[in-house]
Formats: C-alpha cells, sequence, structure tokens
C-alpha cells in the first residue's frame, strides 16, 4: 500500500515540474515578445524599364529623289569641208584630244581656183549690168525715133493724099510724083511698125537681161562663199574627238575632217520611277509632263572615280514616259564650273543626280535605328511606354522623317528595346543639348 502511493506521488512531483517549466516559458516568452519593437513600414516600389530617349520635335524636311545616268556631250559636230582641193594649212593642234577656241584656224584648203571663179563671176555681173543699162538707154532712143517717124509719117501721108487731089480732081501734076510721095509714106509707115515691135521686145530684153544678173549674183555669192570656205575655222570651243586631216592631200567636199565635242555642256539622261517624278518633284503639275521641271534644282556627283565634290545642274527637258515601266526619263545638263566649282566630269562618265523635291512641314526626324520594320516607335507617354505607328516620309543613311499621332510631352525612345511591354513604367536618360544627359523617372502609378 505504501508502494502504491510512493508511485502515484511521483506522477504528480513530475506532472507539476512540468505544468511549472511550461508556465515559465510562456511568461519568458511574453516578456520577450512585449520588449520587441515592430519594423518601420516600407512602400513598394513599382519597377522601372531605363531607357534613352530624345524630345519630340517637329521640323520641316525637303524631299528628294536622286537617279543614275552617264554623261554625254550635248554639241557634238562632225565638220567637213564645203569646197574640194589640196590642204595647205593645218592647225597644229589638230590631233585627237587637242583643244581649240572657238574661232582658230582649222585647216585651209587651196583657194586658187576658187579665187579665180570668184573673178570671173564679177566680170559676168558686171556685163549683165552693162546689158540692162544698153537695152534702157535703146528703149528711150527708139521711143524719140518712133516720136519722129511718127510726125514725118503724118507729113508724107498729108503730101500724098494733097498730090493725089490735085492730080484726080484739077489734072495738075503727075503720076510720078503722087506714087513717089505714095511709097515714102509707106515706107515710113512701115519704119513705124518696126519700131513699134523693136520697142514692145524691150521689156521682156530688160527682163531677161535681170535675170541673167540675178544669177550672176547668185554666182558671184556661191564663189565667194566657196572661196570663204576654203578657211576652216572652230564653230565653238572644243576637244578634238575624230581628225583625218592630212597637209598637202586632197580633201573631197563632204569628207568626214574631224569631229569637234563641247565637254563644257554635258547631259546626263536619268530615269526616276514615277513616284519620285510626280509626288517628291512634283512634276506635271501645271497640266503638262514638263511643267514644274525647270523650278526643281538639282546636282550631278560623278560616280566613277572617288570624287565626292558635285556641280550645279538644271532639269532641260523631260525626254519621254515610259509607261510600262512607269518611268520619267529625264534630261539633265551640268555646265563646267557652275556651282561651286569644277569637277571631273567628261563625256562617258556615270553620275549620280540629286534633285531637290517638295518640302514636307510637321515631320519628326529619328535616327533610323529607332524605327521599326513595320514602321512604328516606341515612345514615352507620361512616363510609361507607348508603341506608335507612323508613315514614313524620307530617309537617308542616317535619319528618318516621320509623321504620327505624337503628343507634346512625347519622348521617342532611342534605346534597343527586346520584346517590350505596353505601359511599362520608364526612367528616361533625355539627351538635350550637347552631349548632356537629364534623367527622368515615373512616379508610383
Amino acid at each position: 500500500m505504501f508502494l502504491k502511493k510512493l508511485k502515484w506521488g511521483r506522477y504528480l512531483l513530475t506532472a507539476g515540474l512540468c505544468i511549472l517549466v511550461a508556465g515559465a516559458g510562456m511568461l519568458g516568452a511574453a516578456k520577450l515578445a512585449a520588449s520587441r519593437q515592430a519594423p518601420p513600414h516600407t512602400p513598394q516600389v513599382p519597377k522601372q524599364l531605363s531607357v534613352s530617349a530624345v524630345p519630340v520635335e517637329t521640323v520641316s524636311v525637303r524631299l528628294r529623289a536622286s537617279g543614275y545616268g552617264q554623261a554625254a556631250v550635248v554639241n557634238v559636230l562632225e565638220i567637213s569641208p564645203r569646197v574640194s582641193g589640196n590642204i595647205i594649212e593645218k592647225n597644229p593642234a589638230l590631233e585627237e584630244g587637242g583643244m581649240v577656241e572657238k574661232g582658230a584656224l582649222l585647216f585651209r584648203i587651196d583657194e586658187t581656183d576658187y579665187a579665180i571663179s570668184l573673178e570671173k563671176a564679177r566680170a559676168e555681173v558686171k556685163l549683165d549690168r552693162a546689158a540692162i543699162g544698153q537695152y534702157r538707154i535703146s528703149l528711150e532712143r527708139d521711143r524719140d525715133r518712133l516720136a519722129a517717124v511718127q510726125k514725118n509719117t503724118l507729113l508724107a501721108k498729108a503730101e500724098y493724099e494733097r498730090l493725089k487731089t490735085l492730080l484726080e480732081q484739077d489734072r495738075v501734076g503727075t503720076r510720078s510724083n503722087v506714087e513717089a510721095a505714095e511709097q515714102s509714106y509707106n515706107s515710113l509707115l512701115d519704119t513705124e511698125k518696126s519700131l513699134k515691135k523693136t520697142i514692145a521686145l524691150y521689156p521682156l530684153q530688160i527682163t531677161e537681161a535681170e535675170n541673167n544678173l540675178a544669177k550672176s549674183r547668185a554666182d558671184l555669192k556661191t564663189a565667194e562663199l566657196n572661196l570663204a570656205r576654203c578657211t576652216v575655222r572652230a564653230p565653238f570651243s572644243g576637244r578634238i574627238q575624230v581628225e583625218a586631216v592630212e597637209a598637202g592631200a586632197y580633201m573631197a567636199a563632204g569628207a568626214a575632217a574631224l569631229t569637234l565635242a563641247d565637254d563644257r555642256v554635258l547631259e546626263i539622261q536619268v530615269p526616276l520611277g514615277d513616284r519620285d517624278a510626280f509626288d517628291i518633284l512634283g512634276l506635271g503639275n501645271g497640266g503638262s509632263l514638263s511643267a514644274g521641271a525647270k523650278e526643281v534644282g538639282c546636282r550631278v556627283e560623278s560616280v566613277t572615280g572617288t570624287v565626292t565634290a558635285s556641280a550645279a545642274a538644271e532639269i532641260h527637258r523631260v525626254v519621254r514616259y515610259d509607261a510600262s515601266s512607269r518611268t520619267v526619263y529625264l534630261a539633265v545638263r551640268v555646265t563646267a564650273g557652275a556651282g561651286g566649282g569644277d569637277i571631273p566630269l567628261t563625256e562617258g562618265m556615270f553620275c549620280k543626280v540629286m534633285f531637290k523635291g517638295r518640302r514636307v512641314d510637321h515631320t519628326v526626324k529619328i535616327p533610323i535605328t529607332a524605327l521599326n520594320g513595320d514602321n512604328t516607335v516606341y515612345i514615352a507617354r507620361a512616363m510609361k511606354l507607348k508603341t506608335l505607328k507612323v508613315s514614313r516620309v524620307t530617309a537617308d543613311d542616317t535619319h528618318a522623317w516621320v509623321t504620327g499621332a505624337f503628343d507634346p510631352g512625347d519622348y521617342l525612345i532611342t534605346s534597343a528595346l527586346a520584346n517590350p511591354i505596353e505601359n511599362t513604367l520608364l526612367s528616361i536618360a533625355v539627351s538635350g543639348a550637347g552631349d548632356k544627359m537629364a534623367m527622368v523617372s515615373g512616379g508610383k502609378n
């Protein structure tokens, strides 16, 4: 019985100790919890994407178009002698590639025979002039003779009728006297008729002589021209392309002697698509295809070598429009030394022609790398990323000019972004004047 009570006492002691230890632990935990301070409250900051950007500004841009073509000399002339003969003089510069000035002697043909022909023609003119003068003098003289003969004819007629009346009515006189008077009257009458015929022929003879004089004068002019044509001079300044003149050799009229080319004015025929010609350059706005061509500025640059200089040019005319390829062909002319100095531009060189087109206002100039392949750009609007659809107006190697629904205060994102999420909050590094950068960050949404 005693052992049983002892066992229950141990159980109670153990339970009491456990309760005591548990209560002490709970009391210590409560005191520790009461002594600990609450941590400070930190607000949650949304995650931001750091990008580089530039302010969106509208500018005006001049549209441009370009094309390529080969330079050709505008003024090329094949020179041939107009008369035949031996070459007695030749310009020392008359060789392929040689330069001659306008009016310089090219070659001279022996002019002896042509000088003789000229003297003969002058003599013929003098003879025809003398013949006309003689006919006119004879006409006046025969007119005077006709007046005298007509007067004598009237007198002879009166004498004949008087003698005939005396013989027949009064039986005065003789038959022989009447017949002699009649013969004298008839003779003067024949002379009068002959003079009238002669006088009537004078106008025809004078007209024929005047025609002969006109022919002689034409022959004289031809002889003068032929003599002058013995000396062949340069009609303009230029370069000798082909030369076939030999001193002392005979050259027939019309034979090709040389080819002279004026390198100072070159023409380039440039093909342009109809969009470039009509939309960018504005050709045809006046109702005809050539309307507005003269007002389009352009420059020519040689691309044959390593030349970077250019020369001012002008559209001379619209050559044609090819409907099958929808291409307009423009003839552009450039003068040596025009607009900014000489460039080594000669016949046969391949050239680039740059045209200034119409002006477009309210465009945005952006780096070409900021324009996506689907004609969109990334912008920062209210510190959030936006994708904006744009229309490309024009572009060069480094920039593009676009139009779109930009708002004041937008920034164009110039950083390269891979799969950006729309409306992402941004932290923007804005480029300003020079190389200075300003940081702009977005706040809590």
